[in-house]
């Protein structure tokens, strides 16, 4: 997949651009949808697959008050685009400047004179433009004008969930990453590195990997079922997500045990942690051994659920 650094740094027109248009975080079930269509179309007419994005997210430069918090890293949504078999992205540094084009000036600039487009997948509730001026309606309207056209995909539904970003980033912060899993169509990840921690795993007899993740989304406090990703293997793992409070904890803290993992710490690796399922809430115990004969519970608990 060749990857574009911005609509100016496109050095020639692809052949026959069909193209999608968003910020593509999460690359859900609709963004999978979209660009499923992009790819079949663009096979039909000879053409080039283009999904044209955005880094930063447009709300985390705007709303500079807000810290947001991305679904996926820049790294991981590139990795799901390619592997949906998409053949160009368009990556745009996004800007206050930039987000002072017009609709109008976008789509005649950028999509019309840089890219060429001959066609163009939206969502249902797709806006672009400063101060979100374009709409569908908009697209189309100037689509028959400059001779491209727009095709609307519908919004896939999931458990009876519209799936859409935000509604991901809602479930995951409540800690139920079964049904955002669902509408992903993957289990939710995040990457980090292994840090030291307080030693008290060594101490309960379930050593942990603590982790300083890549990114700030996270799901709620609690105990989860996850696989471990390190160094191309796999293991499964207990992870605990909160603020010890048996311990009277006051950061929040994430760490990971890995099940029937024999090595040395792995202070300073990167490992990547894949979201199965919350199997408890966090909750404070009286003493230490009653902590330890539950996250003994817990352990045997994952193992069936994972099956190993």
């Amino acid at each position: 997949m060749e990857i574009v650094q911005g609509y100016k740094e496109l050095k020639r027109k692809p052949p026959n651009p069909v193209v999608t248009l968003g910020n593509f975080d999460g690359v859900h079930l609709g963004h999978q949808a979209i660009f499923a269509r992009v790819i079949e179309r663009a096979k039909e007419i000879g053409g080039t697959s283009l999904v044209y994005t955005f880094d930063p997210h447009p709300l985390a430069v705007l709303i500079e008050e807000k810290q947001f918090l991305n679904i996926t890293t820049l790294k991981e949504k590139l990795t799901l685009i390619e592997n949906a078999g998409i053949e160009v992205v368009i990556c745009e540094p996004f800007t206050i400047e930039f987000s002072q084009l017009t609709a109008e000036e976008f789509v005649k600039n950028v999509l019309c004179e840089r890219i060429g487009v001959k066609e163009v997948f939206v969502g249902e509730d797709y806006t672009f433009g400063s101060k979100r001026q374009g709409n569908i309606y908009f697209l189309q309207t100037l689509g028959k004008e400059l001779n491209f056209r727009v095709r609307v995909v519908e919004s896939q539904i999931k458990d009876n969930i519209i799936v859409k970003s935000s509604k991901i980033r809602e479930l995951i912060q409540m800690g139920e990453v079964e049904v955002a899993n669902r509408l992903l169509g993957r289990n939710y990840s995040i990457t980090g590195e292994v840090i030291k921690g307080k030693g008290r795993g060594v101490s309960l007899g379930f050593p942990t990997a603590n982790i300083r993740p890549y990114k700030l989304l996270y799901p709620g406090v609690g105990v989860y079922g996850v696989w471990v990703k390190w160094k191309g293997n796999r293991f499964p793992g207990a992870m605990n997500i909160g603020y010890n409070p048996t311990f009277s904890g006051q950061e929040l803290s994430l760490e990971v045990y890995l099940i029937d993992f024999d090595s040395k710490p792995l202070y300073g690796e990167e490992i990547e942690i894949s979201f199965v399922a919350r199997i408890r809430k966090e909750q404070a115990f009286s003493t230490w051994e009653e902590l330890a004969s539950q996250i003994k519970k817990d352990v045997t608990k994952v193992k069936e659920m994972l099956g190993c």
